[in-house]
């Protein structure tokens, strides 16, 4: 266009920056935003919009917002680039907060703002703010379409709350694969696997062909459960039967599923049979299956090719750590700390969020007495106390240190978790929920805690860790204690 001398006009480029922002060259678009400058579009609310949604694309969001600040006229439109860049950025708070801005300068949500902003909530736990915008979307008469209905789903789902998911979906009067996959895969998070199986059954009674997503829920399903026939059942019908290959993901919910049931040598055989390179996910499950049945040999195997494959991923070195800790191989662990420091490697700490009164509150893992939460450590203590007369005994095999029992105990006294629970008791009302989302895998420790927490303070509590949930409630979790 430029070669023949054509001048570009206001349609050209909000094309041209859609095309680069699926192409993620954040290169090409920095070039043609100075030719948006230069050629005199900068004041274009359709051209600066793109310019937003363009930047967010390419991974850069603090430039998407400073386009965003500087455009003279916006519209819904431009409103919504921004809300759905951050989403897709993991900027949820940010979202969220684009929302309110959007409210107070007038401009009017549409289906498309309720989309992205819902998905925030999803991600971040926020219960009470997602139900502000179901309510918003209902008082407003925004339609409930395939589009709204799912993410709807999918902010139940992840917030714990899955007899309001299924109330959405009843409500829906279009649905596609998205939605059932949604509705499955909250299912299988929720613990309720024999509810996932049967919105299978009748997901193939309304003539709706699974596609991947639709079997990775079905397989994390059975793991979580313990279904290993019924697992294996439907991994090989999802090739023979629906003609779909499996991809790495669906290799490492088969690795989880046999080798938490203790299948070790065929989950084992299965890895040496795969027709594609095992990757993080099939090793991480493997180790993981190795530490809850002790099997050392085989999990140094994996934490080597983990190693391998990710050299400064933290949470590998932790794993082998723990897998030693647990057989009291104090030396080994040792040298796993002195490798860990000598490449500068450091683990992720645990956080924990809790929702109260619409403000998400964050704890981070602690082992100082830090002035600011000086009440929860009180709390914990005297609620450690009650626990022990009610038959609470601290786990400590996973503790990576050779040090006292006294001591060990101290440092899983303020996993981030239990600073969250122990907030959460102390500024809610009796009969709330209270929904703690944390960032890694929750300890067993403080599994026992919060079941006896559950029973001896009567509190329903749901924890959303890094693989599922757990709805603790009266003395039991969901999970059965199989996890």
């Amino acid at each position: 266009m430029g070669k023949a001398g054509i001048l570009p006009d206001f349609s050209t480029f909000p094309a041209v920056l859609k095309s680069v922002a699926q192409l993620c060259r954040r290169d090409i678009g920095g070039s043609v935003h100075c030719s948006v400058v230069k050629m005199g579009f900068g004041s274009d609310v359709y051209t600066n919009t793109a310019l937003v949604h363009m930047y967010c694309n390419c991974l850069l969001p603090d430039e998407g917002r400073c386009m965003f600040d500087e455009m003279p006229e916006r519209n819904a439109v431009s409103w919504n680039a921004l809300i759905t860049g951050y989403t897709h950025n993991r900027k949820f708070r940010e979202a969220i907060q684009v929302f309110r801005d959007m409210q107070a300068a007038g401009a009017q949500p549409s289906e498309v703002t309720m989309v992205g902003v819902l998905s925030a909530c999803a991600h971040l736990g926020a219960l009470d703010q997602g139900k502000w915008i179901h309510d918003y979307i209902v008082c407003n008469r925004l339609r409930l379409n395939v589009f709204v209905g799912t993410a709807l789903i999918d902010m139940y789902d992840k917030c714990g709350v899955v007899d309001e998911a299924e109330k959405v979906f009843g409500a829906m009067r279009e649905k596609n694969v998205y939605t059932w996959n949604v509705l499955i895969s909250g299912y299988a998070m929720n613990g309720q696997g024999e509810a996932a199986l049967q919105g299978f059954d009748k997901m193939i009674l309304e003539n709706i062909r699974p596609d991947e997503v639709t079997f990775l829920g079905i397989l994390c399903a059975c793991s979580h459960q313990g279904f290993i026939d019924v697992g294996r059942r439907h991994f090989i019908s999802m090739k023979e039967e629906y003609n779909l290959k499996p991809r790495i993901e669906h290799y490492g919910c088969m690795v989880d599923l046999l080798g938490r049931a203790g299948f070790l040598d065929e989950a084992q055989e299965l890895i040496h049979t795969m027709n594609m390179k095992p990757d993080p996910i099939i090793w991480r499950a493997l180790l993981g299956a190795c530490r809850i049945h002790g099997h050392t040999q085989l999990g140094e195997f994996a934490i080597k090719n983990l190693i391998e494959l990710e050299p400064n991923n933290g949470e590998n070195y932790v794993l082998l750590s723990n897998l030693y800790a647990r057989d009291h191989k104090w030396s080994q662990v040792g040298e796993v700390r002195e490798m860990m420091n000598y490449r500068g490697i450091r683990k992720v700490p645990g956080c924990s969020s809790i929702e109260i009164e619409n403000v998400v509150y964050e704890f981070v893992v602690s082992t100082l007495m830090e002035k600011e939460h000086e009440e929860l450590y009180k709390m914990l203590v005297d609620m450690k106390k009650e626990l022990k007369v009610a038959g609470y005994a601290t786990y400590t095999d996973m503790v990576s240190y050779d040090i006292e029992e006294e001591e060990k105990e101290n440092t899983l006294m303020y996993h981030s978790e239990k600073l969250a629970l122990a907030f959460g008791l102390l500024k809610s009302s009796p009969d709330m929920t209270l929904r703690i989302v944390k960032n890694l895998r929750i300890c067993q420790d403080c599994h026992q805690f919060f079941k006896l927490v559950s029973l001896l303070y009567r509190r329903d509590i749901a924890v959303r860790d890094r693989n599922r949930f757990h709805h603790f409630s009266g003395g039991t979790c969901s999970c059965k204690d199989y996890w």
